[in-house]
């Protein structure tokens, strides 16, 4: 290794030195072929770079589309937990609330007969005092 570093520097001392000037059409053919060059290379990395973008952009897209189907799954099983809650709760208050419409009606009636009892019993009592205040009559037939 240190010979041909050796052999290496050796060479280029005993190089002799070029004294040469670029012309201008020189320096344009340079200029052609380092623009062709990088047009190359810009060309082929926006290339790179448009398969990466789309690449990615399709992952977003697959992830998107997982993320909205476990968002409806899961706006699905509130809707379902709600529906269940309002049942749960919702159907014995109804059947309470239709017991108690049941036992007003129930009541009424009640109070209604109790009314009824207390006028017979009323007029009972008025039929009663009569009785007493007039003396019994017989009815004798033929």
């Amino acid at each position: 290794m240190k010979l041909v570093m050796i052999l290496s520097a050796a060479l280029l001392l005993f190089a002799a030195p070029v004294f040469s000037e670029l012309t201008p059409a020189d320096i344009d053919k340079i200029r052609l072929i380092v623009k062709e060059e990088v047009e190359q290379a810009v060309t082929a990395s926006e290339t790179r770079i448009k398969e990466q973008v789309s690449l990615e952009i399709s992952k977003v897209n697959g992830t998107i589309a997982e993320m909205d189907k476990r968002l409806s799954y899961i706006f699905t099983l509130v809707i379902a937990l709600i529906a269940f809650i309002a049942v749960v709760i919702g159907v014995p208050q109804i059947l309470v609330a239709l017991q108690r419409k049941d036992q007003r009606a129930q009541d009424e009636k009640i109070e209604a007969q109790q009314k009824q009892i207390e006028t017979q019993q009323e007029q009972i009592e008025v039929l009663q005092r009569q009785m007493e205040t007039h003396p019994q009559e017989r009815i004798v037939g033929p």
